[in-house]
């Protein structure tokens, strides 16, 4: 997979989600010349903008065009893709370089959407702009964050299905928290990547280790990204893990999760037709 500088953009929201981990980090609101500083020093040839949410910076254009400027080929921005319903501002981030866009849904239907948003009106907002950027001619990708959560996995197969008629490039289901039981939701999870296989569609998860996604491991996004692509959370391995072959590739489970929920559900890998393919994407 490639590689993006990524910027933080933003402490502010059009959304206020429940399970934001901006606002809850209390980050400062970076000002536009440090923005451009960070641009200015170019390690890789792909750039992502996040927050928050970018789009409701009033100089996003001019920074997005600060990076296209700078020669980054690859011009990403991760938002809730409310501000692109309205066309005009969607063309004005195209012209300016904007060309990956990652955008986040917590469901299928406005009641699910807006309940964890707690902004009436943010699900149709967000499929209006969906349906605007997939019908624009212009090159781009696509994908749709779709965050794991008590309220929704029930929800992710209805999800999947619904947004694969905007014609996206891929879906990642994201599971953030340690709240959430793995018996609870990896049903619904295998499901909504069974349908997206079926419908010819990327799909990859995130947050869930081999032993839970055993048969599907190709679809786990930590073995293209590494582990360290989740942040700041703390992993470790358990007794199971000794007789998996997949011990040396994997961090474990996140502590707080075994804290909470013990390890009597994860069951070492003894066998997968995909270990030797994996193990040589670590180098």
């Amino acid at each position: 997979m490639l590689r993006y500088k990524k910027i933080f953009v933003n402490n502010q929201c059009n959304n206020n989600c429940l399970y934001c981990l901006y606002l809850q980090k209390g980050l400062l609101q970076p000002s536009f010349e440090s923005i451009i500083t960070e641009i200015t020093d170019k390690e890789q040839d792909g750039i992502e903008f996040y927050g928050g949410e970018p789009t409701i910076r009033s100089d996003l254009v001019s920074i997005l065009l600060s990076a296209k400027k700078k020669g980054f080929r690859r011009i990403k921005l991760t938002t809730n893709g409310r501000a692109f319903s309205d066309i005009h501002f969607l063309q004005s981030i195209i012209s300016a370089g904007g060309n990956i866009f990652e955008i986040k849904l917590w469901g299928s239907n406005p009641h699910l959407h807006d309940s964890i948003t707690q902004v009436h009106g943010s699900f149709i907002e967000t499929l209006r702009g969906l349906d605007n950027l997939t019908n624009l001619l212009e090159e781009k990708f696509i994908c749709i964050r779709i965050p794991v959560c008590e309220q929704n996995y029930l929800d992710l197969e209805n999800t999947v299905a619904m947004i694969l008629g905007f014609g996206i490039n891929r879906i990642i289901l994201s599971y953030s928290g340690h709240n959430l039981s793995f018996r609870k939701t990896i049903i619904h999870i295998k499901n909504a990547i069974n349908i997206a296989i079926l419908n010819r569609t990327w799909i990859l998860t995130e947050g869930l280790p081999f032993c839970i996604m055993n048969g599907l491991e190709p679809h786990i996004i930590e073995i293209y990204l590494g582990w360290n692509n989740l942040g700041r959370r703390s992993f470790q391995q358990h007794k199971n893990c000794i007789d998996c072959i997949f011990r040396d590739l994997c961090p474990g489970i996140q502590s707080d999760y075994l804290k909470r929920f013990g390890e009597d559900e994860f069951l070492p890998v003894k066998d997968s037709k995909y270990f030797s393919d994996i193990k040589a994407l670590y180098g």
